[in-house]
């Protein structure tokens, strides 16, 4: 990357915790663009005295010096503050963050630098209020989701607006830069703010290049399950993850071992098989939740990779899951749903129009499967890698501050 770039102060809002298990585009981007020098206070979605806060401590993700202070820093240079609400006044917790972010960002950041506000989280409660107390030079909106169609959120749902499609509507008229990471969301945010660049999820390339090297020293989890594995990493819930479609590969290719990896994250709890709606099949294996750190290790053991997602307007209307290019690092034949955010990529990939489809392109996947086949897919994914990506964000933010200074 390059160096000659400005250096800036970012305040990150985030809608996802900084630990959660498996690395969000959110930690991608901002760990990146920590590492390449810029100041990142990165701002946890507010959180309940209550059960997503209980489980957190279970997970021993809070030490006693977090709870008093709510920040920690982060060994990939990034300083997390935790918002905590201490009390069930919406305005009054509120007040209570923004001041907070206020003291932090002023001992934390450089006086030199200008300030960022990077906004992921549009269903925060009170947007209005961070956009016009915080104290920034450019506002950036960057939209990876469709959150107009997404689902409530079950117990954490107070901490989150009812008034999700008006929050877009006043950040995207109000940003100085909106990035978006599928076609749909493009579209979409133009109705709002000509100044909409397209920033599709990647992969991380560095980190999955390598995974076959490991085919013979594969997790204990995994090593013993019968070849060949179609697998499939990440949360299972009912929204996006297509149970019914599983149950269909399962059943109809009783020969492969089916495996899952991954939580039911929108519940922020462990997932099980009957919760996330499998059969009991002697070929699926449910392994639950995995660090991202050894995450690629399983990779090794995978013969083919699914993403067998429902088509609705959340998915279709702004999803481009991260796994993807994840699964093209590895080399792995990797069979999706007909999703539009796959269509630049339907040379590397198996685009299924329905259930049979999928089925059949399962079976072609591993037949078809060959070195020069796992080189395509491993060139795309280099270029794709979250290291080109945020060169070109932070290439459209020095413009834009160049063109300011004109």
């Amino acid at each position: 990357m390059s160096t000659n770039e400005p250096k800036y102060n970012i305040i990150c809002l985030s809608n996802q915790l900084w630990d959660f298990p498996f690395w969000t585009n959110k930690k991608h981007v901002m760990s990146r663009l920590a590492g390449m020098g810029h100041k990142v206070l990165f701002i946890d979605p507010p959180i309940n005295i209550g059960f997503v806060f209980l489980r957190q401590l279970y997970r021993k993700y809070w030490s006693f010096w977090r709870i008093i202070k709510q920040t920690k820093p982060d060994k990939l240079g990034v300083l997390i503050y935790s918002p905590l609400n201490l009390v069930p006044f919406s305005k009054i917790t509120t007040f209570l963050h923004i001041l907070r972010i206020r003291i932090l960002s002023k001992y934390f950041f450089d006086d030199n630098n200008k300030t960022i506000l990077w906004v992921y989280h549009v269903q925060i409660q009170n947007l209005k209020s961070y956009l016009k107390s915080l104290k920034y030079d450019v506002l950036v909106y960057d939209c990876v989701d469709n959150y107009s169609a997404f689902p409530k959120q079950g117990k954490i749902a107070s901490v989150y607006t009812n008034d999700v499609e008006g929050q877009e509507k006043l950040l995207s008229e109000s940003a100085d830069i909106v990035f978006a990471s599928a076609p749909g969301l493009v579209e979409k945010l133009r109705k709002y703010n000509q100044n909409v660049f397209f920033a599709p999820n990647v992969g991380d390339y560095e980190k999955f290049k390598n995974s076959k090297k490991n085919k013979f020293n594969l997790p204990n989890d995994l090593k013993d399950i019968p070849r060949p594995v179609v697998a499939f990493t990440g949360a299972h819930d009912e929204y996006k993850f297509d149970a019914e479609l599983f149950n269909k590969l399962a059943s109809d290719h009783p020969n492969y071992s089916f495996v899952l990896i991954g939580p039911m994250a929108l519940q922020d709890k462990e997932g099980s098989m009957e919760k996330i709606g499998i059969n009991n099949l002697k070929n699926v294996y449910f392994l639950g939740a995995r660090p991202f750190s050894i995450i690629q290790d399983y990779f090794a053991g995978f013969d083919v990779y699914i993403i067998p997602y429902k088509l609705n307007d959340y998915t279709v209307g702004g999803c481009f899951p991260i796994k993807f290019h994840d699964a093209l690092a590895a080399g792995l034949p990797t069979v999706v749903t007909d999703l539009p955010s796959y269509a630049p990529f339907e040379s590397v990939c198996y685009i299924s129009k329905n259930y049979d489809d999928f089925s059949n392109n399962v079976k072609r996947a591993l037949e078809e499967d060959s070195p020069i086949k796992v080189k395509q897919r491993q060139d795309i994914a280099k270029v794709n890698s979250w290291d080109n990506k945020v060169a070109d964000m932070i290439k459209v933010l020095g413009n834009f501050v160049r063109a300011e200074k004109k």
